[in-house]
């Protein structure tokens, strides 16, 4: 057979572009199940890769969590991963940059909760929206904030992490702008008054939600989804009497 005229020809070369096959592979002396063959091999080995990663980034966090920052080794990452120790600076630069993943992965949740945030404009209420967003945004951060302070508690560390935000361009601002929009989009359907400067209120919102984690971390309190779920219906049930339109005001 032909296979350079084989109907499945086109298909292979652009598969074999996804998972780097070298397009000599693609031709005649191959039958289709060496091809697959590759394939699979090639997707396996992607998945490896990712969970190598993943288990260092894994495993970072449970060190973090128990030994801190400044009795953090690669040796020890390693041993507690389960690889090569030099397979660490293949997937990351230096620790800082592994710490920032460690983050990434504690508020993955919630980024994409926020992403999702304007499929619920209109829907439910207000009310229920924020007191998602805000339970959600207070979950992560209470997960975070030893990680945090022990970023703070080191100056080279801090102004590493701060670089690698600047270049990938990231940070809790972008979280804020998204909430910013969803009560925009809010008000302009009216469930919200029109004297409240929106980037304002997503500012305090989101700072109200974090304070509350840190607070309840530095008193040693457990975290309880439902008490935290009564403390922000209680802070919105106060905000929200001066976020209403005038006009639902007066018809109270």
């Amino acid at each position: 057979m032909d296979f350079d005229r084989h109907p499945l020809k086109k298909c292979l070369t652009i598969i074999g572009c996804v998972f780097s096959i070298p397009d000599q592979t693609l031709s005649t002396g191959y039958h289709f199940h060496d091809i697959n063959f590759l394939i699979c091999a090639r997707i396996f080995g992607n998945l490896q890769m990712i969970s190598n990663r993943q288990n260092i980034i894994n495993a970072t966090d449970r060190l973090l969590q128990t030994h801190g920052f400044a009795r953090l080794t690669t040796r020890e990452i390693a041993r507690e991963a389960k690889v090569a120790e030099g397979l660490i600076y293949h997937y990351f630069k230096d620790k800082a940059e592994l710490i920032f993943e460690v983050i990434e992965t504690r508020v993955r949740e919630t980024k994409n909760y926020m992403q999702n945030l304007p499929l619920e404009v209109g829907k439910s209420t207000l009310s229920k929206n924020l007191e998602n967003v805000l339970l959600s945004v207070y979950q992560a951060h209470y997960e975070i904030t030893p990680i945090i302070n022990t970023v703070f508690a080191d100056h080279k560390l801090r102004l590493r992490l701060q670089e690698i935000v600047k270049e990938r361009n990231m940070g809790p601002q972008f979280a804020i702008e998204g909430l910013d929009v969803y009560l925009a989009a809010e008000q302009r359907l009216g469930r919200l008054s029109d004297a409240i400067e929106t980037g304002v209120l997503a500012k305090c919102l989101w700072m109200l939600s974090i304070q509350s984690a840190m607070l309840d971390r530095w008193m040693g309190n457990k975290y309880d989804q439902s008490k935290i779920s009564r403390e922000i219906r209680d802070y919105l049930q106060t905000l929200m009497k001066g976020f209403e339109p005038c006009q639902k005001l007066k018809k109270k």
